[in-house]
């Protein structure tokens, strides 16, 4: 492996996003050594523009076969975590595009590697070495904004057009109702809020009003999320990349009692503006390039590097985001800084939005937000468990449907419907392969679904698997539990979650268990009025659950 100062670097994904940042490597003492991507017929071009002497079609055999100290991730959203566990796992640094993760189970994931793993983790969101969100987050760190209590950000980007090019987009950007692309909006307004991270959010949307090439609805457009923080500021997030508009894809405002910050929103005559106590004592509008001035306090205030940049920067993508955080990756990577977008600051920037798509799903419910810093901290993050109550082993409850559902057994002809299913619920990282993997632990006749007969559609799923741990010798798991949210208020889940009890209870289990996550309030109210009761199997146990209750106005047993 070779030494800091002449850093090898792998590129995945080389062939699209991975390419844009090839010469700020360059620039910042980096090379180049193999580039991967599966567009094996691009990877030649690929290879030879980047100047990188190997080349691979297989994420693992780069890994393991080229002297590498360092990987960037330059691959569609679902690869980020995956990919950078995997690269943590053989002590190579990671910078990783944005957001961190799809989903908060796999970045809890992605949290415990770091941990295990001696190499360093970066997130490569680039909206906040911006020049104008520098400025304004120095600015804030000088204290100029006084007490910071209210922040926007938009990222308003059409992408329709790019959703059929690349078409994992069509998922994971414009698939799923929520934020799903957070960090380019609330990246920078945390960083001008030094110390505060989002502890409750609550998100809405605009309805559906445009159809992809197919003629299918895309999520709901315009989403807006609130998050409320720590320190009791109020932020709202709107991202919008199916709407008809011209673009404002880096729109920001910060309030203080001492000042405001606007960004241009692109209009004709529009421009950064900003008004600082400083700079006036009654309130009036700025030119932001005026008081970046070096003369003004620009010269007091601006980093030497915004002072006087490269000419790399100047040339780099996203008004020069992508040269200064490879230079701050670097940097870090040889010790010289600390890292400015470790695991825990791309967790407060990606969780937000992730919880934002339970909020939307729920009505848009207030919902808390983890803290990764809690997964690594003392006790190690566990899901909440709920036990079936050994009084009630000899009295199994009764499934019970509305007219026009019929409970009936998963088919293999059901799977395309399933997997609709159980992603539109909120598992959007569930496959084929993990299908796969649970239809070999699930009981015999133990894999329920719930078909409305007009339509046709399956509409509410759970699953009945063998699955013992050492607290639950012999146990059976209730999983999997998933329901159309276009069909909520049916007991749909309550049905199917009666039908898998009396499953174990016919196969004579005598521990039943489930395991879930403290913001799925909806799917833990059924579980309680169904007769699952607490488990609290280690010391944390008892302050979650009693949140829990309170939240769900339930008097615990």
């Amino acid at each position: 492996m070779s030494t800091p100062e002449d850093l090898n670097v792998g590129i995945v994904g080389a062939v699209g996003r991975g390419r844009s940042f090839a010469e700020a490597l360059r620039a910042n003492g980096a090379r180049i050594h193999a580039v991967c991507d599966i567009q094996q017929e691009k990877l030649d071009e690929a290879a030879r523009k980047l100047g990188a002497d190997q080349q691979y079609t297989d994420y693992d055999c780069m890994l393991e076969q080229s002297d590498l100290d360092a990987v960037v991730i330059g691959t569609p959203m679902p690869l980020h975590v995956p990919q950078s566990i995997r690269a943590l796992e053989e002590g190579l640094h990671v910078l990783s595009e944005v957001p961190a993760g799809i989903s908060v189970e796999e970045c809890r994931e992605l949290v415990l590697a770091c941990r295990r793993s001696e190499a360093l983790y970066m997130m490569a969101e680039n909206y906040i070495y911006t020049r104008p969100n520098i400025f304004v987050r120095e600015l804030a760190r000088a204290g100029l904004f006084g007490e910071v209590y209210y922040a926007e950000g938009e990222y308003l980007h059409e992408l329709k057009e790019l959703n059929e090019i690349t078409r994992w987009r069509r998922k994971w950007q414009t698939g799923i109702d929520g934020i799903t692309y957070p960090t380019h909006s609330l990246g920078p307004i945390l960083t001008w809020m030094p110390g505060d991270r989002v502890v409750r959010v609550c998100c809405e949307g605009g309805g559906r009003h445009y159809t992809d090439p197919r003629g299918e609805l895309y999520h709901q457009e315009s989403p807006v999320m609130l998050c409320k923080t720590a320190r009791g500021a109020l932020i709202k997030i709107r991202v919008d990349m199916i709407s008809d508009r011209p673009h404002c894809m880096n729109c920001y405002q910060l309030q203080g009692v001492d000042g405001v910050y606007e960004s241009s929103r692109g209009g004709p005559g529009d421009r950064h503006k900003i008004w600082l106590r400083e700079l006036s004592e009654e309130p009036r509008w700025f030119a932001l390039a005026e008081v970046i001035a070096e003369d003004g306090l620009g010269g007091r205030h601006m980093p030497e590097s915004w002072l006087n940049p490269p000419e790399e920067a100047l040339r780099a993508g996203h008004g020069g985001g992508d040269y200064f955080e490879i230079a701050d990756f670097v940097a870090s990577v040889r010790g010289e800084i600390e890292c400015p977008i470790g695991i825990h600051e791309a967790m407060d920037m990606t969780l937000p939005g992730l919880i934002s798509q339970e909020s939307i799903r729920q009505d848009g419910r207030w919902l808390p937000v983890p803290d990764s810093r809690e997964w690594t901290g003392g006790l190690p993050y566990s899901q909440l468990q709920m036990v079936w109550p050994e009084e009630r082993l000899d009295t199994p409850p009764e499934p019970e449907l509305p007219a026009g559902y019929e409970l009936r057994q998963y088919r293999p002809e059901d799977r395309t419907a399933y997997l609709e299913l159980v992603q539109k619920a909120g598992f959007e990282d569930f496959d084929e392969k993990r299908l796969n993997n649970m239809l070999r632990t699930v009981l015999p006749d133990g894999f329920f679904v719930v078909e409305q007969r007009d339509s046709g559609r399956v509409v509410a799923t759970a699953m009945a698997v063998h699955a013992p741990q050492n607290i639950h010798p012999h146990g059976g798991e209730l999983g999997w539990v998933a329901g159309d949210p276009d069909h909520s208020g049916r007991r749909l889940g309550m049905a199917v979650c009666a039908a898998v009890v009396r499953r174990f209870i016919r196969a004579g289990y005598r521990r039943i268990y489930l395991q879930t996550d403290d913001y799925r309030l909806p799917a833990i109210k059924t579980y309680l009025r169904l007769g699952f009761q607490p488990f609290h199997y280690r010391e944390d146990m008892e302050e979650r659950w009693r949140a829990v209750c309170e939240k769900l106005d339930w008097e615990r047993q």
